[in-house]
């Protein structure tokens, strides 16, 4: 397996936003803002233990494409679609026995930095609105 080659730095992904207002709006109407903050807690303890996992290295190919995936998925049903496309690419680059360098996971640590910093921000702003 192949470490310390960036995949993203190799297909950068287009400018996308962290956060996706439009879309949240939605799941939140659709299963109520409650489940959706439920939602958003389960993911971002399930993004820091994934990046806490990665960043110790050793995984198996089948268990990065397993965590890219994972992330991917995941981040497209939270309105995160910055971290989806990182974790299509990375996915990617795992079927390739590439695995995610330091760069890659600091490019995902900011994209979901920047994601929850978006969520709060249309928490407070829909608070402020009901």
């Amino acid at each position: 397996m192949a470490y310390g080659t960036s995949a993203i730095a190799e297909a950068a992904p287009p400018a996308l936003p962290a956060f996706d207002a439009v879309e949240f709006g939605e799941l939140s109407d659709m299963i109520g803002e409650d489940g959706a903050m439920e939602m958003v807690g389960i993911f971002e303890t399930e993004t820091g233990n994934r990046l806490r996992r990665l960043a110790a290295g050793g995984q198996s190919v089948v268990t990065l494409i397993r965590e890219m995936h994972t992330l991917k998925g995941a981040a497209g049903t939270v309105a995160a679609p910055r971290l989806a496309a990182l974790g299509w690419m990375l996915e990617q680059a795992a079927h390739e026995a590439i695995a995610p360098s330091e760069d890659d996971l600091i490019a995902i640590a900011d994209a979901f930095a920047a994601w929850l910093e978006e969520v709060r921000l249309w928490r407070r702003r829909s608070a402020n609105v009901a």
